[in-house]
This record gives structure tokens, sequence and C-alpha cells, in this order.
């Protein structure tokens, strides 16, 4: 139960290779510069190996869908959902994966993970943060959560 990211990485193995001629990667995944530059970097990566897959599991949808409009991805979806407001605008996102959560300890720890897809999906690529750093802030949004077993002892010796 350990998902991996089989691809990520893959920018950095090319980089120093030539352009390619033609836009190629999967629709929903490719980073906005690469459509105009063609070359690739590990914030490329950051965009579409970890942003895309990031919103692909907090909304359960797919990348690419004919609702989110003509040229628009998950990406455009989700930014004019969160733009649109609020908390209805993160319900909206997040669907019933959001509303089945009894519990606000699990809807901070959603909203954070979001807004680091978010970062991850900077249309600036200078603005993604690394990975390095995407693993930290990840990390901050679980690190003061115990897992339930662990709060259940904690009561009881209380």
């Amino acid at each position: 139960m350990e998902p991996r990211v089989a691809d990520f990485g893959v920018a950095k193995a090319l980089r120093g290779a030539a352009p390619m001629s033609a836009v190629a990667g999967s629709c929903g995944y490719i980073a906005p510069e690469y459509t105009y530059t063609l070359q690739v970097d590990e914030k490329s990566d950051v965009y579409s190996s970890f942003g895309v897959v990031l919103l692909e599991l907090l909304t359960g949808r797919r990348p690419a869908e004919p609702e989110y409009g003509e040229g628009s991805s998950i990406v455009d979806w989700v930014r004019r959902k969160v733009a649109a407001g609020g908390e209805g605008g993160l319900c909206d996102v997040m669907g019933t994966a959001w509303t089945d959560q009894s519990g606000g300890e699990v809807r901070d720890e959603m909203a954070l993970t979001l807004r680091v897809a978010l970062l991850c999906t900077s249309r600036c690529p200078q603005e993604r943060p690394s990975i390095r750093d995407v693993v930290s802030m990840l990390q901050e949004t679980k690190r003061d959560r115990k897992p339930a077993a662990a709060k259940k002892q904690t009561h009881k010796t209380n």
C-alpha cells in the first residue's frame, strides 16, 4: 500500500539531450512550459509526475476530462473551483472524500496536501518546489497526526 511513481526523474535523464521535435506526453500531465519549449527538467517532473498525480489522488478524477472545458486540465479545474470559494470549493474539488470525513484533522491534512499539489502545478516552473521541499511539506502535514491506535492508548492511560 505504498505508491510508487514510475516515471519520476525521466526529465533528469533527458537533460542535455536535444529537444524533441514534437510534444510528447499524456494529456493532462504535460507541464505548460513543455508545450512551447519542448524541453523538460526537474520542475517539469514536479508538475506532471507529482503535482498532477496528487490532484488525481485528492479529487478521484482523471487529469483530462471533457467537463473541464476545451484545453483545460485537472489543474485548471481545481484552480477554478478553489478560487470560487472556501469550504464549498474544497467540497467540490474533493467530493465525498471531503464530506465523509468526520474529523477536521483529516480535512486539514487534505487541504494542506492540496496546497502542496497547487504549488507543484504552478504555471511558472521557478515557483514550483523541489521534490525535496515537497517531501518536507508533506511530512509537516502529518507531523502532529498520530495513528488512531496510539491516540486510543493515550486516552486510556490519561
